[in-house]
């Protein structure tokens, strides 16, 4: 499979990476209102919905990331990211299974009055491994963003807890290589009085 690399000079990775990070926790909100029946009729399609696109961008991100790893410095904190990364493949797709389940349960409970209870403890048992596992995949995408950005934002997080800027250098000179012409802001002038 050729992965996605770049779309519009931008690598595709981060942008595709807040679709998932967005539709995971609102599928998850989906599944917990999908407890009320009526709710249930009216969206529950649409939240089965959700986490299959959110699926099929958990895994352009996941293509995207691995062809960016070619062109990033290699770490410690990028090989976290990575590893976490991967993990959330089964949870969106046992999430997907659960929610998708209970609407066909729902389903069947409406077509076949005679065996509705049976169909309900099946659907009862479907609604709670959807929470569950919906828990889960929020869980595991919220660890997966926590990573990235730590990976990415690690070295300026340093600097700016050691009060450097851009330009001003590291103690062994490190940071700021490469930016020579990038200054701190100066602060804004003082206002004149007139009088």
């Amino acid at each position: 499979m050729t992965a996605i690399t770049s779309l519009g000079g931008i690598p595709a990775h981060p942008l595709f990476a807040h679709v998932p990070v967005v539709l995971i926790p609102l599928g998850a909100a989906g599944a917990v209102v999908m407890c009320w029946p009526k709710v249930r009729a009216a969206i529950g399609w649409w939240v089965v919905g959700l986490v299959a696109v959110a699926g099929v961008f958990c895994q352009l991100t996941i293509s995207a990331g691995q062809s960016l790893e070619e062109y990033v410095r290699e770490s410690r904190l990028l090989e976290d990211h990575t590893e976490i990364g991967e993990s959330i493949r089964p949870w969106v797709l046992l999430m997907f299974l659960a929610l998708l389940g209970v609407m066909i349960v729902d389903r069947l409970v409406a077509r076949r009055p005679e065996s509705a209870a049976t169909w309900r403890k099946v659907g009862l048992g479907l609604t709670v491994a959807s929470l569950l596992l919906s828990a889960m995949a929020s869980f595991t995408i919220y660890r997966i963003g926590h990573s990235g950005a730590k990976a990415t934002w690690d070295e300026t997080t340093r600097q700016i807890e050691g009060g450097r800027r851009i330009g001003e250098g590291g103690e062994d000179g490190e940071h700021g290589e490469g930016r020579e012409g990038i200054r701190p802001l100066a602060p804004p002038p003082a206002p004149s009085s007139a009088g």
